[in-house]
């Protein structure tokens, strides 16, 4: 073992790589200890596999082994799907990161290592993490099938990791091509768009074909449904060769896995040296400067406000992870409108409507909470000869046009069926994207902003407050579109929350978070 984990081994690097994860990981939990962090993953499996085991008997009769039927095998492969394009979703987020975050990078590829083994390495990495996204849930499932039902269920070990296999190697080809194609500055940001495209696509497309008459999925399921053994073509039976390893067919869980292998060991291997030159050119090595390429003048324009916008608008346009979050952020509010569609309760206009307001309010609080509590400089933007007021005034107008453009372009569509719905959308996601925006400006939560998505952490109740403003502006666009006399209610009651928010309950807010600051700063015990 001493000897497989000498410095610069191949075992040594995957070991280094999973190490920097871990930090990752525990690091999510807003500074616990690794003790404690470990003891969480501990009691989530049990959990897990507690909630998994009364479950299980609900999905045995969709899981028999290679003697499942038609209808269960295309739920299983549909299932598949999305759990691969999350996959290649987190491969690509991972890989981007890798190429760009220096790290440990530089000092690899200054030591006498090949690059070739620092990349296979990094993906062994990769793959791991994207392949325990998914086995967190569905491994418990397996375990507690397996001591149900058989040990069929145990197929999803070696399929899932076939899969994360062909993923990786995927989303490493998709991010090289990409920065070779775009450049180094534009590679990044499409990288993370792309990824949460391919992330939230199956998930949209399985809610359209739930949309869709049950004539037309039924053409649908009769086209994609399997053939007879005896039928089957070679083309078929490929495509269909997920689904038979996940269901313990043995030639295909063999297959599937080989392929997995060979497609990982081929791009980690005909990729290293591209990787690594990639990774020069992001670091802005002299390789990735262009001579002769005249530079542009500045021109320098007077005016706070303008000044402010044009330095918010050129931060968000530098930080493509943050398109990813806000387009994760889109992409799974959706769903709510599905729903609203197929319970057949209310027409399609209105049905889509509170969806766009809910997401124009979470776009515009994530938005405002980059601008005032991400502030990477708050020291300069607080000496300069600018009045406060003046400052959270143009950064929300700065953080407006975004807004108007996520909320607009639904609202105009939805105007082509019903000038009054989109007019009321239209209305209705301003005021939305207006009040979470002045939550966030009130009770500004300083942080990182690449941790938009986690800011919540530092203070539940504004969470849960800004989520209850998105919910009342949604209730209120649903009655007035229904013609409810009541339809004000809701705007009565979002009234009262940001009077409280902004009045009141500041005081409270404030004490309760100085409290848990003191508790967190406060020495501990000898005992404890």
């Amino acid at each position: 073992m001493r000897a497989a984990l000498r410095p610069g081994s191949f075992v040594w690097l995957v070991a280094h790589d999973l190490r920097l994860n871990w930090r990752r990981f525990v690091d999510a939990f807003g500074g616990a200890t690794q003790g404690r962090a470990l003891l969480l993953v501990v009691v989530g499996a049990v959990a897990l596999h507690a909630l998994a085991w009364p479950l299980v008997p609900m999905l045995a009769e969709y899981v028999q082994g290679p003697n499942t039927d038609v209808a269960s095998r295309l739920g299983i492969g549909a299932l598949l799907i999305c759990v691969a394009s999350w996959m290649v979703a987190q491969g690509l987020f991972a890989a981007t990161r890798t190429l760009y975050e220096r790290g440990d990078l530089d000092l690899l590829y200054g030591s006498p290592i090949a690059p070739r083994r620092i990349l296979a390495a990094k993906a062994v990495a990769i793959a791991l993490s994207s392949l325990g996204s998914v086995a967190v849930l569905a491994l418990p499932v397996a375990n507690a099938g397996a001591a149900r039902f058989g040990s069929h269920w145990l197929a999803v070990y070696p399929a899932l990791a076939g899969v994360a296999l062909l993923a990786t190697a995927l989303a490493l080809g998709a991010t090289i091509l990409l920065f070779h194609l775009l450049g180094p500055v534009r590679a990044r940001r499409y990288a993370h768009l792309a990824g949460a495209l391919i992330g939230g696509a199956f998930v949209l497309g399985a809610q359209i074909v739930a949309l869709l008459p049950d004539a037309v999925r039924r053409s649908i399921t009769d086209t994609l449904a399997p053939a007879p053994d005896g039928h089957a073509t070679f083309a078929s039976r490929l495509l269909w060769l997920p689904v038979d390893a996940m269901l313990a067919e043995p030639f295909a869980l063999v297959a599937l896995t080989v392929a997995g292998f060979a497609a990982f060991a081929g791009a980690a291997l005909a990729l290293g040296d591209r990787f690594a030159a990639a990774s020069l050119l992001a670091s802005g090595s002299p390789l990735s400067n262009q001579p002769g390429r005249p530079a542009r003048a500045v021109r320098f324009r007077s005016g706070p406000w303008g000044a402010l916008r044009r330095k918010e608008w050129r931060l968000l346009m530098r930080d493509p992870s943050l398109f990813s979050q806000l387009g994760l952020q889109i992409v799974y509010t959706i769903p709510l409108a599905v729903v609203l569609v197929r319970s057949g309760s209310m027409p399609l206009t209105v049905a889509l409507a509170p969806a766009i307001v809910v997401i124009a309010a979470q776009v515009a609080a994530s938005l405002a909470w980059i601008a005032v509590s991400g502030e990477d400089a708050p020291e300069l933007i607080q000496s300069a000869p600018v009045a406060q007021r003046s400052v959270d005034l143009a950064k929300l107008s700065a953080i407006a046009v975004p807004v108007i453009a996520v909320a607009g372009m639904p609202a105009a569509g939805l105007a082509l069926a019903s000038a009054h719905a989109g007019m009321v959308t239209l209305v209705f996601a301003a005021g939305a994207s207006a009040s979470t925006s002045l939550l966030n400006l009130w009770h500004p939560m300083p942080g990182n902003r690449r941790g938009m998505l986690r800011r919540h952490a530092q203070s539940k109740l504004i969470g849960l407050v800004e989520h209850l403003l998105a919910i009342l502006w949604a209730i209120a666009t649903v009655l007035a579109l229904l013609g409810a006399a009541v339809w004000p209610v809701p705007l009565v009651l979002v009234g009262l929350v940001l009077v409280m928010a902004h009045g009141g309950a500041t005081v409270w807010i404030c004490s309760f978070r100085d409290a848990r600051s003191r508790s967190s700063l406060a020495p501990r015990s000898e005992g404890a």
